[in-house]
C-alpha cells in the first residue's frame, strides 16, 4: 500500500482556496438577493402605477394614480400595502429567502402641487403628441399673430368704453348748451342712432345676442368646494417638471387642451357640474349664466376695438359719420357740435356692428378679426334699427373665426396660474358625475413617487433601495 501525504504549504493553499470558494458562494448570494430585491421595488413600481385612474385617462388622457383609493383623501398606506404586496412574489424567487423589513414612501408629487405643474405638464404633453409638428407650428403662429392683432385693434381703438364715453358726450353737450343760445331746430331726426344704442346699452346682454336665451344652462358651483378653492393636500420630495412649462409656447398648448378637453357655449361635450366650462376657465364665476356674460362682454368689446379700428380707416364710413353728425349737430341747435358727435356716432356703430358680430359667433357663425367692407353687417342708417335686427334670423358666415378661435384669444389674453385651477376645478367636477367616483380629488391623483426599502439578506444584512417612479418622469 502506497502512503499519501500533503505538506503544509498545499494545506495553507487548500484553505485559501476553500474561503475564496466560500466567500465567491457567499458574494453570490449577496449579488443575487440584491438584484432580486432591486426587480422587487420596480416591478412593484410598475404594477402600482399600472392602476391608473381610467376614468381620467379615458375622457381627458391624464395618467395619474388615484391615491385615495375612494376615499376622497389620500390613503398612503393603502399605497405602501400594495407597493409590499406585489414585491412579495418577486422576493419569494430569491432562494436565500430574502426578507422585506419595511418599505416608505420617500417623496410623492400630486396633480395640485406646485400650481398644478404636473397636472399642466401632462396637458401639454398629449396637445404634442396629438399633433403633427406642422400643426403645432401652424396653431402657435396662428394664435400669436391673432393674440397681436387683438393688442394692437385695442391700442389704436382711440376711444373710450361707450357707456363712459356716453357720459361725457352729455355732459359736454350740456356745457356746449349753457354757453351757447342753440339755433332752431331745422332738421328733425326721427331716430337718434345714439339714443338708439344708449337704450340697447340698459338691455340684457345675453337676450340681444343669442337665439334662446331661456336655454342658457342654470347649473352653478361652490368654488370653495373645488380645487381652487379648498386647502390642498400637499406631496413631497423632488419635482420632475420641465423647466420650460411655461413658456409661451407652452402655454398656448396648454390652452389649447382647455379648447379640446372642456365644454363651451358652442361645443357641449362631457356632463359636469358646469356647462361652459371654457367660459368658468376664463371668468371664474360660480354660475354658467354668469360666466357666459361675462365671456360675452370681453367679445363685444374685442370686436369694438376692431370694428372701431376698421371705421377709422375706412373713408367712405367716415364720410358717412361727418355728415350725420352734422345733421344731429343742426337737429339739436348746436352746428359747433359736429366734431364731438363723430367719435360718439362711430362708437355707437361700431357697438351695433359688434352685437351682430357676437350674435354670429354665438349662432355658430364665424366672424373676421380684421374686417372689410364686405364683411360689414349693418350701414348707419340702419344703425337706429338694430334692436330689430338682432331678433331677426341670423345667416351663418363661413368667413372668419368661430366662437372657438375667439375663446383661443380670450385665453391668450388673461393667461395665468388660475387657469390651470380652474380647469382642474372642471376636471374634477365632471369625474365626480361619474358612478363610483364622487369622491374624487384632483389633490389626491399622484404623479410620481420615490420608495425607500429595507431588505434582509444572507447572513443577516439589511441593505436599503431607493427607487423612483412616475407618469412625469
Amino acid at each position: 500500500m502506497k502512503k499519501g501525504s500533503i505538506t503544509v504549504m498545499l494545506c495553507l493553499m487548500l484553505t485559501i482556496v476553500t474561503a475564496l470558494v466560500v466567500g465567491c458562494f457567499q458574494s453570490g448570494q449577496v449579488a443575487s438577493a440584491r438584484a432580486v430585491a432591486a426587480n422587487a421595488a420596480d416591478a412593484a413600481l410598475y404594477s402600482l402605477f399600472a392602476e391608473y385612474d381610467q376614468v381620467l385617462l379615458e375622457n381627458y388622457d391624464l395618467f395619474f394614480l388615484e391615491g385615495s383609493y375612494g376615499g376622497g383623501n389620500l390613503r398612503l398606506g393603502c399605497v405602501i400595502d400594495n407597493l409590499q404586496e406585489d414585491m412579495q412574489p418577486v422576493l419569494d424567487t430569491d432562494l436565500v429567502n430574502s426578507k422585506l423589513k419595511q418599505t416608505g414612501i420617500a417623496g410623492f408629487t400630486l396633480a395640485t402641487d406646485e400650481a398644478g405643474a404636473s397636472f399642466r405638464q401632462q396637458c401639454i404633453t398629449y396637445v404634442k403628441e396629438s399633433m403633427g409638428a406642422q400643426a403645432l407650428s401652424d396653431l402657435v403662429n396662428q394664435v400669436q399673430t391673432s393674440k397681436q392683432t387683438a393688442l394692437e385693434q385695442e391700442e389704436n381703438k382711440n376711444s373710450q368704453d361707450i357707456g363712459e364715453a356716453l357720459q361725457d358726450y352729455d355732459g359736454k353737450i350740456e356745457t356746449m348748451t349753457e354757453e351757447t343760445t342753440p339755433t332752431e331746430e331745422t332738421t328733425p331726426i326721427e331716430e337718434n342712432p345714439i339714443e338708439v344704442i344708449r337704450k340697447v346699452q340698459t338691455m340684457g346682454i345675453l337676450g340681444l345676442v343669442l337665439e334662446n336665451p331661456s336655454a342658457v344652462s342654470q347649473k352653478g358651483i361652490r368654488i370653495s368646494q373645488g380645487v381652487s378653492g379648498r386647502s390642498l393636500q400637499q406631496g413631497m420630495g423632488e419635482s420632475f417638471i420641465d423647466e420650460d412649462i411655461d413658456s409661451m409656447t407652452n402655454t398656448l398648448l396648454f390652452q389649447e387642451y382647455i379648447l379640446q378637453k372642456c365644454s363651451s357655449y358652442t361645443t357641449p361635450r362631457l356632463e359636469g357640474t358646469l356647462d361652459y366650462q371654457v367660459e368658468y376657465i376664463l371668468e371664474g364665476a360660480d354660475t354658467d349664466q354668469e360666466n357666459l356674460k361675462k365671456t360675452v362682454n370681453r367679445l363685444l368689446l374685442l370686436r369694438e376695438a376692431a370694428n372701431c379700428v376698421y371705421l377709422y380707416s375706412d373713408g367712405a364710413k367716415r364720410g358717412e359719420v361727418s355728415a350725420l353728425a352734422l345733421t344731429l349737430a343742426t337737429a339739436i341747435g348746436l352746428p359747433q357740435a359736429q366734431q364731438l358727435l363723430e367719435p360718439i356716432l362711430i362708437l355707437c356703430w361700431a357697438y351695433g356692428e359688434s352685437l351682430l358680430d357676437v350674435k354670429q359667433l354665438m349662432a355658430g357663425g364665424k366672424v373676421p378679426l380684421v374686417k372689410d367692407s364686405s364683411s360689414w353687417q349693418i350701414s348707419l342708417g340702419n344703425l337706429p334699427y338694430v334692436l330689430e335686427t338682432l331678433k331677426s334670423d341670423v345667416h351663418k358666415s363661413q368667413k372668419g373665426m368661430d366662437y372657438q378661435q375667439y375663446l383661443r384669444i380670450l385665453l391668450g389674453l388673461s393667461a395665468g396660474e388660475a387657469q390651470t385651477f380652474r380647469c382642474m376645478d372642471m376636471v374634477e367636477g365632471t369625474v365626480r358625475q361619474m358612478e363610483g367616483k364622487e369622491n374624487f380629488q384632483m389633490d389626491s391623483c399622484i404623479g410620481v413617487i420615490e420608495i425607500e426599502m429595507q431588505v434582509e439578506g444572507p447572513g443577516n444584512q439589511v441593505w436599503t433601495i431607493q427607487r423612483q417612479y412616475g407618469y412625469d418622469m
